[in-house]
């Protein structure tokens, strides 16, 4: 078989060829045997790779990195085809590709850093808050992993992964009421973020850090990021950062009373 009829066997797989191209290359397969069995080839290796690449799962805890993985699968499966001739390169070609999205998968939370436009001069697990917010607290279908008494169930848990007691804080009395939690893993270890929502579906996350022995501490200090302001201050066992969407009068306020009694 030439070079050229295996580029048209894979453009066929690949729904690349035109109607007239395909009714011709299936003409010709009614009366090539050899033709038909690289054809199957293909098309084997062609579901494999995409039955591979759609049954890397990290569950439901990050949906960002869930839809973008899948999106990069559903991408890869329709191009991946390796060439009959050449296994070597085409399971090369495949395995780089099950890699990529690999790398997608464990580039995981670390990669929402960047979703918001950063604020220069704040401490780095503020920023991964913020992150965190944009991504988890904005999320309709599923902004926590405990909701309810499951969160009173995990602070023990929450507690040893941070390295220090932590709880989530009573808000009824600003009007917030607490939708959940969850346990986040960044370049600056572990960070508990509790995630509030008051009664006009203004969301607020509370993001707790241990807090790094040759930081210094610090005082309440209030930043405005792009739709949202964020009250951050720093204790000798803990950080904390407030992010919220109900303006920058509500944050601060939150942030203060918060900050004079942890």
């Amino acid at each position: 078989m030439t070079i050229e009829a295996q580029e048209t066997l894979n453009a066929y797989v690949d729904g690349e060829l035109g109607p007239e191209e395909a009714a011709e290359l299936e003409a010709r397969l009614t009366s090539d045997l050899d033709a038909r069995q690289t054809l199957e080839a293909l098309s084997r290796q062609k579901r494999l790779v995409g039955d591979a690449l759609q049954a890397i799962d990290i569950g439901p805890a990050d949906l960002q990195t869930e839809r973008l993985k899948r999106r990069l699968a559903d991408r890869l499966a329709q191009r991946t085809v390796p060439r009959p001739y050449r296994p070597s390169l085409g399971w090369l070609r495949a395995g780089a590709q099950v890699a990529a999205a690999c790398a997608l998968i464990a580039f995981g939370w670390w990669g929402h850093a960047t979703v918001t436009a950063p604020v220069t001069g704040v401490p780095e697990y503020v920023s991964e808050a913020v992150g965190a917010h944009q991504v988890f607290a904005d999320d309709p279908d599923y902004p926590v992993e405990f909701a309810g008494a499951a969160v009173d169930g995990v602070a023990d848990w929450f507690s040893g992964k941070v390295g220090v007691p932590i709880t989530a804080p009573d808000l009824a009395e600003y009007g917030v009421a607490l939708v959940g939690a969850r346990l986040l893993g960044t370049k600056e270890g572990p960070l508990a973020q509790y995630i509030y929502e008051d009664d006009k579906g203004a969301r607020y996350s509370l993001t707790l850090a241990q807090h790094p022995k040759k930081e210094p501490i610090g005082p309440l200090t209030i930043v405005d990021y792009p739709n949202r302001s964020v009250g951050y201050w720093r204790t000798a066992d803990v950080d904390f950062a407030l992010v919220g969407e109900g303006g920058k009068a509500d944050v601060q306020k939150i942030a203060m009373d918060l900050s004079s009694k942890i």
